[in-house]
Order: C-alpha cells, then structure tokens, then sequence
C-alpha cells in the first residue's frame, strides 16, 4: 500500500474514480490531509525551536494520517490514534511503504489507551482539530499527562466558540445560532449527533494547569491584533440580531433558546470590553481558532517571535510568515489578495 491505495479507497467509499478525486480543484478535505500535515509542521517549526527528529509523537485524531506522515518524513517516531477503525485504515494506507508510522484504533479519552502505551511514552502529543469533538475533555487531559514524559509539550488548535463568524454559521454544520445553544438543545437545528461541544478558552486553560501543563503559549496565527477590531466585532453582533429576526425556525421555542443564547454572549462581550483590554476582546472574540502549546514545568518552549502577555488570556506569541507570504510580501502583494475576502474577514 502506498498513497495512490489510499486515494482508491477513498474513491471506492465515495464511489467516484481516483483521476476525478486527483484532479478536483480544490482538493476535497481527505485528498488534501497530506498537504495540510505538510502546512502543520512547517507551521509548528516557525512557532518554536522544535526539531522533530527522534521526537516520540502521538497524532490524537490521525484521522486520514495526513498530519503522521508528514512527522514522520520529518524524523519523528509517530504513533496515530483516532477511535475510528475507518480513519486507521485510511492512515495505514497513506503511510504503508512511505513512512514507518504505528495506528491504533481507541478512544483517546478512555483508559485503553493506557493499556497500549507506557506511561511517559511521548516528548509531543499534538490535538489538532479534536478537542471540540471530545466530551469528556479532563479524561483526555488525565490520558495525556499520564503519556506525557517530564519534559514534553502538547500543540493544541480548537475552534474558537465565543467567535461571532460561529454564532453565524458554526464551522462544522454551517448552520446559524448552534454556538448559541447548550449541546443538548442542538438536535432542534441538526438532528442527527454532532458531537461537537465548544468551551470557553478559561476551561482549556484550567485543565491543561490541572494536569500538570502549566506553561502556555498561544499563537496569533490569524494576526487578531494587527487585522482585527472592535468595530468589525460590533458590525459581527449587529449581523446577528440581523439574522435573528429573520432566521426561519423550526418552532417558537428554538427561537426562544436562540435568542436566550444570544442575549448572553452579548451581556458577555460588553462586560469584556467594560472590563478588559481590548487586546483580551480581540483575541477572545476575533480568533477563529485558538492553537499553541502548553507543556511540563521542564519542557523548553522557545518562540520564535514577538510574545505579548494578555491579563486573563497569558503569553501569545506572533506568528511567523510562511514562505509563500514572505515572499508575496516583497512584492507588495496584500493579505486580501493572497487569502481571498473570505480568510481576510475571518482574520
């Protein structure tokens, strides 16, 4: 098995033929999971002094291994897991023959895994894109401090739920007011499991303290602080009242929760910006996502770049410029050319 086995059996799950996986533009999620583990490490290498080779990594939520593979031709000693048998065997696909890269099928947040690792069994333990999937969060803290050596680090990113753009159309559905609601009150707008549960910041900040992660560093990968405003936040809120007059609801009561939902995230924010600098609203209210790393007392992590320290959020540093934008950028070209209008208002 190598990739081109991976691409046939996507192309038999989704029952469409390699070429037209191959030759879409742009590349669907899974077909694109080699290029964004690609983009990841590259991205992790311009946060913080980090030099793979040798690292002993478990990628939680491997899902199509794209994040594995790319680790591990940068010299890490990889381990996947993902609870899905299905993403397992996408993983071992796209590495068999490629990367030597271990999968396992289990449930991060269970105890099983302490059955297949030994404790300290890990220098980096990233959870991208996964934290908001999981519901029992403090077990998954206690699983990844039990795996953790003394002087290992997590990188974490999670979508931001306190977003406007969320309340808008909330990332995974696209659908308007789930961000606003408790998860139990989800089915009346998606009725099938989503099993997404968004979390203030404070409650990732509590556990990663609680379990023995008490160094924190986030990173402005979408430059909160140079693009975003208090205006544009004001504009976001404004677009949501918008939206909910004239929202089309299933039932009065949905209407009801939502409405509910939205009176507290505003009494929120306008508490925050009565009560907090405005650099904390920016970065509470205006990042997409929230990523960094938080790591042992002994773990080394060194940033690369400028490092701001916000009352109430901690150390934030600036990101790096890829190379693609180092490049663009001596030539004059702006960030709304190169992102597109959609990325430059999500910024």
């Amino acid at each position: 098995m190598a990739y081109s086995d991976f691409v046939n059996m996507l192309a038999a799950a989704l029952k469409v033929t390699p070429e037209a996986l191959l030759e879409a533009r742009p590349l669907s999620f899974p077909m694109s999971t080699n290029r964004r583990g690609e983009e990841l490490v590259e991205f992790l290498g311009r946060c913080i002094e980090l030099d793979l080779k040798g690292k002993r990594v478990l990628d939680v939520g491997c899902a199509y291994g794209g994040l594995s593979v790319a680790m591990a031709k940068a010299g890490a000693r990889v381990t996947g897991i993902d609870v899905s048998k299905k993403f397992i065997a996408y993983a071992e696909a796209n590495a068999l023959d490629t990367v030597d890269a271990d999968f396992y099928a289990v449930d991060a947040s269970s105890v099983s895994v302490r059955k297949i690792f030994k404790q300290g069994s890990f220098d980096l333990i990233v959870v991208n894109d996964v934290l908001e999937h999981i519901y029992d969060t403090a077990s998954l803290a206690a699983n990844m401090d039990w795996l953790l050596n003394d002087t290992g680090m997590i990188y974490f990113k999670v979508p931001n739920g306190f977003s406007p753009r969320f309340a808008l159309s909330e990332g995974h559905r696209k659908i308007f007011g789930l961000t606003l609601l408790d998860p139990d009150c989800w089915f009346h707008l998606y009725p099938k499991r989503a099993s997404i549960f968004y979390r203030p910041l404070s409650h990732f900040q509590a556990i990663f303290k609680h379990f023995n992660l008490p160094q924190t560093l986030f990173v402005d990968e979408e430059r909160v602080f140079l693009r975003f405003t208090l205006r544009k936040l004001k504009n976001q809120f404004k677009q949501l009242y918008d939206k909910a007059r004239d929202y089309a609801y299933p039932d009065p009561q949905v209407k009801t929760y939502v409405r509910e939902g939205l009176t507290r995230f505003r009494d929120e924010y306008l508490y925050d910006v009565e009560n907090s600098g405005e650099e904390f609203v920016k970065f509470k209210y205006g990042s997409f996502f929230f990523n960094g790393f938080a790591g042992r007392a002994g773990a080394k992590i060194r940033p690369l770049h400028a490092v701001r320290e916000i009352a109430g959020i901690g150390l934030v540093a600036d990101r790096g410029e890829p190379p693609a934008r180092a490049f663009v950028a001596e030539r004059g070209i702006s960030d709304e050319q190169l992102d597109g209008p959609q990325s430059a208002e999500l910024a």
